[in-house]
């Protein structure tokens, strides 16, 4: 942790020539030991220029071509090193939610591991939580383990357990009915709620403005992209902070925010990542782009130049004196953006308005054409005509556009295999790179 508290304070050129040190260190890794790209003769052409000119780094690097998932899962076990580092050892196994639809399998290491782990430990510390205090956590659990009472804890667990002497916590699977999460809520009264964006919004229109459970004081968001005015939502009524982490299975801690200016702060130590255009430049502070991430110290699967699936808004430098770059949003996957019908693709916001329609207990909007939006709705009664009106109307205000809705009563929205909710979704084909997103997503 010692490393950690001096490298935050780091300026952005040290920032800088650290990463590109140890991701040259990591093209030579490959380059020798990992079949995949033993054989890729652009990285092998890069590495030689590379050692001979290392300030052509930048050039040489953003000639690579990126990893995609349907690469990553056709390759398999070519992405893996026979062997690494005795000090890397033991290896370990992590899989993707498939939320894509292209579930992957990546090692891990020893190493990347503990940089996970210092990495949460630092987001504790940066957003100063009381360790005594009271830890709840709403998250997919496996099938033994989904006591609707929660799953109690006498401390946090690691690593906050390990350094730190903690409070209890509280573990609750996503998957539960709604009122058993409302109720383990009141009971438990965390002061501290892990849950996601999804689940949060869920509780807060279950409990009202005035439900606030009496000690909470933070809701930590994960997992889901944020929405903005969710986060006003929660901040005014419940007078709780907020604060959000971009985390992945593959990659681990990618970014955390400050508590000083709310910035969503890349995580340089362990994580290089890049927001590119649809020529494959850098995206400029405020241009939205596709998120490409190369984690620096994982030398059982070099994931090098990894397209995630992600969207994300280039932020500007933060003023609390940490240097790392800052993301100002992330927005999602491909499968999460909508297409008006003239032919404009945004990202859509302020889904929650269709609340406005009281029988509505959950929603998710579907887009199955350029001028469809189907709106998949648990409800606690059958609309009225009224009702169907009402709701209409909110789907095409909201997403600005004349679309044809047809609301679809369900039983039941189901979660995705990690207890991720994806609240709009397109079934539209995914539109070949050099799509334009509107402004209108932005936020």
């Amino acid at each position: 942790m010692r490393g950690l508290e001096a490298s935050q304070r780091w300026s952005a050129p040290e920032l800088a020539a650290g990463a590109q040190s140890q991701l040259i260190q990591l093209l030579e890794w490959a380059a020798n030991n990992v079949p995949y790209y033993m054989t890729a003769g652009s990285l092998m052409a890069a590495l030689e220029i590379l050692r001979r000119s290392p300030e052509r780094f930048e050039e040489q690097w953003l000639q690579l071509p990126l990893l995609t998932k349907p690469t990553l899962r056709s390759e398999g076990p070519a992405l893996n090193a026979p062997v690494v580092p005795q000090p890397h050892l033991p290896l370990g196994v992590v899989h993707t939610s498939g939320s894509t639809g292209i579930p992957v399998e990546v090692r891990n290491t020893a190493v990347t591991r503990v940089l996970w782990n210092a990495l949460t430990l630092r987001e504790h510390l940066w957003q100063e939580r009381d360790f005594a205090k009271r830890l709840g956590i709403i998250r997919s659990c496996p099938p033994g383990d989904r006591n609707p009472q929660g799953r109690q804890r006498a401390t946090w667990g690691p690593p906050a357990a390990v350094l730190y002497r903690t409070g209890p916590a509280s573990v609750l699977h996503v998957g539960l009915p709604l009122d058993l999460l409302v109720d383990w809520l009141r009971r438990f009264d965390p002061h501290y709620l892990l849950a996601y964006p999804s689940v949060a919004a869920a509780l807060f229109e279950a409990l009202g403005p005035a439900g606030k459970p009496p000690a909470l004081e933070e809701i930590r968001l994960f997992s889901e992209p944020v929405d903005v005015e969710l986060e006003t939502r929660l901040a005014t009524a419940w007078g709780v902070r907020v604060s959000d982490m971009y985390t992945s299975n593959e990659n681990g801690q990618i970014a955390i925010r400050c508590r000083e200016h709310r910035s969503l702060h890349v995580q340089s130590e362990g994580i290089f990542v890049e927001i590119l255009n649809d020529k494959g430049g850098r995206c400029a502070t405020g241009e939205t782009g596709h998120v490409v991430l190369t984690s620096l110290h994982n030398l059982a699967t070099p994931l090098i130049r990894y397209q995630i699936g992600d969207y994300a808004t280039v932020g500007e430098p933060c003023g609390c004196g940490r240097a790392s770059p800052v993301i100002r949003q992330v927005l999602g996957r491909v499968r999460n953006l909508a297409l008006s019908p003239d032919g404009r693709r945004y990202w859509p916001i302020a889904l929650h308005k269709i609340r406005a329609v009281a029988v509505i207990r959950q929603a998710q909007w579907v887009q199955t054409a350029r001028d469809r939006i189907e709106l998949r709705v648990v409800l606690e009664r059958p609309l009225t005509a009224a009702e169907t009106q009402q709701a209409i109307d909110t789907v095409c205000e909201t997403l600005g556009f004349p679309y044809r809705v047809e609301i679809v009563a369900v039983d039941a929205i189901a979660r995705g295999p990690t207890g991720k909710f994806e609240e709009f979704l397109s079934l539209l084909p995914e539109q070949a790179p050099g799509f334009r997103i509107s402004p209108r997503g932005a936020r």
